[in-house]
Parts: C-alpha cells; structure tokens; sequence
C-alpha cells in the first residue's frame, strides 16, 4: 500500500467523521462508523495474499462503506424498534383478566345460576346435559325417557332463557360503565 492511498485514506477519515457526525447528529455513533469504514478500506487495500487491489478513490470507498455500515445500522435499529413495539403490545394485554372483568363474569355466573335454578326441572335437565356434559338430542331423550323432539324444544327455551338472561346482564354493564 502506498503511502499516498493512507495519506488519502486519513485525510478522508476525517472528513468522513465530520460528515457523518453532521448526517447522525451522534458523535459516538458517527466515530464508530467512521473507524468501522476505514478499517474495512484499509484491510481491503492490504490483503493479506499481498496482491494490492487498484483503487481509483480511497475517499469513495471509504464513504461508500459508511453509507452501508449506515444503511446495516438502520435496518437493525428498525428489526429491534419492531420487536420492541411487538413485545410493548403484548406486554399491554396482560394474560390475565383484570379484576373487574372476573367481578363481570362472577356476577353473570350468579345470574346464569340464579335462573337455573327457578327454570323448571326438566328445561333445567335438558339444558345441562345437553350445553354443559355435551350429550346428543338422542342421548338425553333415552336418559330421561322423553322423545328427541321435547328435548329439542326444552333446549331451544332454555337457550332463550338464557338469552334473554345475558341480555339484562348486557344492559346492566352498559349502564354502570356510562
């Protein structure tokens, strides 16, 4: 390597650094790529098989390889401001559910049970095997000795009970949270 391409190559250092610290508005981070440039410039001018490449432009080379650095140092920073958005929107959605959520869903429960327990007795049966235990319409009219069309019957009235059971429940949320 001549002593005229490291001349080149220092003097182009340092206006690669004032340009950069310009362009990044980040003394440290341009003093690093700066270095990170001229170090690659000058490996690349001296191989270590001794064949010296022939380089036009010791200054063009040294900021074509900050512009890359820059561009690889940009597509990092956006994959770890991704990951860091993505984690930040999951930390925000807790696994569990709040409390006034469960204090929700006890109260309905309540409700559910409440009206189970004043439906009448056959619906009642019906209903639980059928949405709770998950036995067939042939199932349940063979267990109670009723046919399959009266368990069809009980179940769509217990499913409307139902219903209407979470529709006041609806109500009653929507006014508490105006």
């Amino acid at each position: 390597m001549s002593g005229s391409l490291v001349t080149e190559l220092l003097e182009s250092y340092r206006e690669l650094r004032h340009y950069l610290r310009g362009r990044l508005r980040n003394i440290d981070d341009a003093a690093d790529i700066a270095q990170t440039s001229f170090e690659r410039v000058y490996r690349y001018a001296t191989p270590a098989s001794g064949d010296t490449p022939h380089i036009e432009s010791p200054r063009a080379l040294l900021f074509k390889a900050a512009h890359h650095i820059c561009i690889n140092l940009a597509r990092h920073d956006k994959i770890v401001l991704d990951w860091l958005n993505e984690r930040s929107q999951i930390d925000a959605h807790p696994t569990s559910p709040s409390t006034e959520l469960l204090v929700s869903h006890r109260q309905l429960l309540q409700q559910i049970v409440s009206h189970l327990e004043i439906m009448p007795a056959r619906r009642r049966d019906v209903f639980l095997l059928f949405r709770v235990y998950g036995y067939s319409r042939e199932e349940i009219a063979e267990h109670l000795k009723i046919t399959e069309s009266a368990v069809a019957k009980h179940v769509v009235r217990s499913t409307l009970d139902c219903a209407a059971v979470f529709a006041e429940v609806r109500q009653a949320l929507s006014e508490h949270h105006e």
